[in-house]
């Protein structure tokens, strides 16, 4: 579909599409900046606006306030800490929606906040497409009452989501997974290890802290005993952590300080080929998981969060799992542990029942590989972008 069969001299709106997105974390921009440049081939002189990060501007959206890099909100201590920003955001979203009426709102991810805009939006009588489904199915079944009053298309990349959605009666297209999309060619492990001045024949264990400061405040100690005790029993082993570009240097760098002989490096760049190159990894629950698990990484699954956090989580959490790897899968692929449990001696027990039994290690690439299968192939910025395309088309005709 091309932009002239829309918005053609003649046609009943010709002037070129409007379109508001909405996306924070970083996760967020990565996924809305590949559904915009997709966007942008069949909308070459679309005006696309709105809240989001650095690659979403990159890719062609003019950036209204930066979501992604500047205000990374996880659990309730910091909705709390940053309330007058995220309430004056809030304002500007719904002004914006109100003034601008663009053709179409596209949300991605952060339901804190997005869920918010949307009933703006319908206010404002503005179609609602939401990228990236809250989880509702883990924490907040009242969320889906929100999104069938206020959402006019559900665009989700889990295939379950699908089936639930449809039972609620809820408009809903699968898409697949965005992580599928990136095809890029990965460096030889040979050439990352060497870049990164690790011995060809070592053994590679990944540190995953976070994406946020906060995040490898929590985690990172931890995950360093974890990896010394580790070290003492494979002596061979070396360590990476791929370094966010949210996360402060000097932050990390700090930890280490108290890790003098541990063989441990930061990766800067190309985390990807870094993350296929590791044996195994010690992992915060997130996205970050499924990427793993797409690379065939072995791994143990831990997170740690605020007591405030964690004491609502433990009221509200309806499902088994918390890792995105286990829940799609249904099963208990990666072993987790979760906030008093997440000490550096359990991490380093459960990584070593894994890398000391090679029947362990077996069944769970082979369950790893299992997951890959359901997730889908690649497509799913493209299938994205097609489904806004024919909603923007029904909105303009």
């Amino acid at each position: 579909m091309s932009e002239s069969a829309v918005s053609r001299p003649g046609a009943p709106d010709a002037r070129p599409a409007k379109i508001m997105f909405v996306a924070g974390e970083n996760s967020g921009d990565l996924h809305a900046s590949r559904v915009i440049e997709e966007l942008r081939k069949i909308y070459p002189n679309a005006d696309i606006f709105g809240f989001g990060g650095d690659r979403m501007q990159r890719a062609g959206m003019r950036l209204l306030e930066n979501l992604a890099q500047k205000l990374p909100i996880v659990g309730i201590t910091q909705v709390i800490r940053h309330f007058p920003k995220i309430r004056a955001l809030l304002k500007q979203a719904a002004d914006l929606l109100r003034d601008e009426k663009p053709d179409l709102l596209v949300l991605v991810d952060y339901p804190g906040f997005n869920l918010r805009t949307a009933r703006a939006a319908r206010k404002a009588g503005v179609p609602v497409a939401y990228y990236i489904s809250p989880q509702f199915w883990a924490w907040h079944r009242s969320r889906l009452e929100i999104i069938r009053n206020n959402v006019d298309k559900m665009l989700v990349i889990l295939p379950f989501e699908a089936d639930l959605y449809r039972e609620e009666g809820i408009a809903v297209d699968y898409v697949g997974h965005p992580l599928q999309d990136d095809e890029a060619m990965l460096t030889p492990r040979t050439e990352v290890l060497s870049a990164l001045e690790i011995p060809a024949d070592a053994e590679v264990i990944g540190l995953m802290p976070g994406s946020r400061n906060g995040e490898v405040v929590r985690h990172l100690p931890v995950m360093l005993e974890a990896a010394e005790i580790i070290h003492r029993q494979r002596p061979g082993a070396w360590f990476v952590i791929p370094r966010a570009t949210t996360i402060e240097g000097p932050l990390v760098r700090q930890h280490l300080e108290s890790h003098p002989s541990l063989p441990v490096v930061i990766a800067e760049s190309d985390h990807k080929s870094v993350r296929a190159a590791m044996d195994f990894v010690i992992c915060k629950s997130g996205t970050s998981t499924l990427e793993f698990a797409l690379a065939g990484v072995p791994m143990v699954i831990m997170y740690k969060a605020s007591a405030i956090t964690a004491m609502i989580a433990r009221r509200v959490l309806k499902i088994p799992y918390l890792g995105l790897v286990n829940i799609i899968a249904g099963d208990s692929v990666a072993p987790e542990l979760w906030q008093e449990k997440a000490t550096g001696a359990a991490l380093a027990k459960a990584s070593l029942d894994i890398l000391e039994n090679p029947a362990a290690l077996a069944a769970m690439k082979e369950k790893l590989a299992a997951v890959r299968e359901k997730v889908g192939g690649p497509g799913a910025s493209k299938r994205a972008a097609e489904t806004l395309a024919a909603m923007l088309s029904q909105r303009r005709a």
